[in-house]
């Protein structure tokens, strides 16, 4: 059942991976704005294709991992291989990019908490403003796998919207501005998943964009670790119902 719902997911998004694989082979590498598009609209489609593989569940207060153990370390080894693989085919793109300042790993991760209980504190207590529903939670032995997930599948992310978007953003104006951008856009891909695949709507633009702007603070204060860490860890305490 495991390996079926997992091969499943993998033939649904195949598809896309060897059309965004072809064009990343076609196009340019001096065309980083292109190039990052077509990352991000495969990420988009990954993501997105979750839902329908039954690997996680939305409503407007709550998220959940639902997806067994295993698939979801399989999913988190696949979102490490598309960190390395991203980092290196836009390898010229990521000039300038810092995972951590030098010399501040322990900065970055603290910035990363500190980012993190921002997020949920924000989310929980709009959650509780408008008494939002939860899923039911789900067991301790999956937290394990879901903190896994969480953290390396939004590696992922971060390394796209942050990492690479809010950095390329950051040459043509001001940084705050970038920042704010970037956050926006990165709500915006969220859009299709909002109101079309799960229909929750605009609670989930307003989590990712309150996302968006806090882990997009971090980077800039601590590097892309910080804004992983951010966010991750957020995506962990949504997804066992710590709120």
């Amino acid at each position: 059942m495991v390996s079926s719902s997992l091969s499943g997911y993998l033939v649904s998004i195949l598809p896309a991976g060897v059309l965004a694989l072809v064009l990343l082979l076609l196009i340019p590498r001096t065309q980083v704005g292109v190039r990052l598009a077509v990352h991000i609209l495969f990420f988009v489609v990954a993501r997105d294709a979750m839902s329908p593989a039954g690997f996680w569940a939305l409503n407007a207060g709550s998220m959940r991992l639902n997806g067994p153990a295993p698939v979801l370390l399989a999913l988190a080894g696949m979102s490490a291989a598309l960190v390395v693989g991203v980092a290196w085919l836009e390898r010229a793109a990521r000039e300038g990019m810092a995972w951590w300042r030098q010399g501040a790993v322990v900065s970055s991760v603290l910035w990363g908490v500190v980012g993190a209980v921002v997020i949920s504190a924000i989310a929980a207590a709009l959650k509780a403003a408008l008494a939002l529903p939860s899923l039911p939670v789900p067991g301790p032995a999956l937290y394990a796998p879901i903190l896994i997930f969480a953290l390396l599948g939004n590696a992922y992310e971060e390394l796209l919207f942050r990492g690479l978007l809010q950095q390329r953003l950051a040459r043509h104006m001001p940084a705050s501005r970038a920042l704010v951008v970037a956050a926006l856009l990165f709500s915006l891909c969220h859009a299709w998943l909002a109101w079309i695949v799960t229909r929750v709507g605009l609670p989930v633009l307003v989590f990712t964009l309150i996302e968006g702007l806090v882990a997009g603070f971090v980077c800039r204060r601590a590097g892309l670790l910080g804004a992983t860490l951010a966010h991750g860890l957020a995506i962990f305490a949504l997804a066992v119902g710590l709120y």
